[in-house]
């Protein structure tokens, strides 16, 4: 499992650095968002994709009882919207700032030139869907088979590795990614610090045993 999660990660930033002159030069000038104002809505927004220059994006989906589900966490360098690259197309996630975002406009005219002028480019969009992708399936199988701590426990293997131990999500943050209560979180992080594999901060916490929390998922998923 340890392998395969140091492939999958929740969190998308820096993958298009590289071209953000490219991109500054043909977009638009950039738009300035406020904490908690969406980009994007589900069913709604069509044809408009985001270069993301400064802050942090939540997407996510939503149903029609109002529970919302945290699918992926987007910062600078990262492009958003990508569900709108077929022409006509809404978009199926919601996306919102977490902060202050400043954003680069675009529409799919713009990537189809710039991957036909280059093929680096064309590379790291494709290489960017795969890895979007396969978080995805993860994503899905790990919350349609498994426990609740067993899906908590896979959420932070696969996103903060022995070097960033420090989670900066609250509990209820912690829940809309894994789909569950914030209730069903708060007693699965009981359990972990009662285990010495968390210790609390002021908000989040910080994993202190990351082998220890490896066992525990692999005892709670057999």
């Amino acid at each position: 499992m340890e392998a395969q999660n140091d492939r999958i990660r929740y969190f998308f930033e820096g993958e298009f650095l590289p071209y953000r002159e490219a991109f500054a030069s043909r977009c638009p000038p950039p738009m300035r968002l406020d904490k908690g104002m969406r980009v994007c809505k589900s069913r709604e927004t069509r044809d408009w994709m985001y270069y993301l220059c400064e802050g942090r994006l939540r997407v996510y989906v939503g149903n029609c009882q109002g529970n919302e589900r945290t699918v992926a966490i987007l910062g600078p360098g990262s492009l958003a919207g990508l569900d709108c690259l077929l022409p006509g197309q809404t978009s199926l996630m919601t996306i919102e700032c977490l902060t202050e975002c400043w954003l680069l406009p675009f529409q799919n005219a713009l990537l189809e030139e710039m991957t036909r002028e280059n093929p680096a480019f064309a590379t790291d969009l494709m290489r960017y869907y795969c890895k979007v992708m396969r978080q995805l399936c993860f994503d899905a199988a790990n919350q349609s088979i498994n426990s609740v701590f067993v899906r908590l426990a896979n959420f932070l293997l696969t996103n903060w590795d022995a070097s960033e131990g420090r989670v900066r999500l609250s509990q209820q943050e912690l829940a809309c990614a894994i789909s569950c209560s914030r209730a069903s979180v708060a007693r699965a992080c009981r359990l972990l610090k009662q285990e010495g594999v968390i210790v609390t901060e002021s908000v989040g916490f910080r994993i202190v045993q990351r082998e220890k929390l490896n066992a525990l998922c692999q005892e709670y998923a057999e």
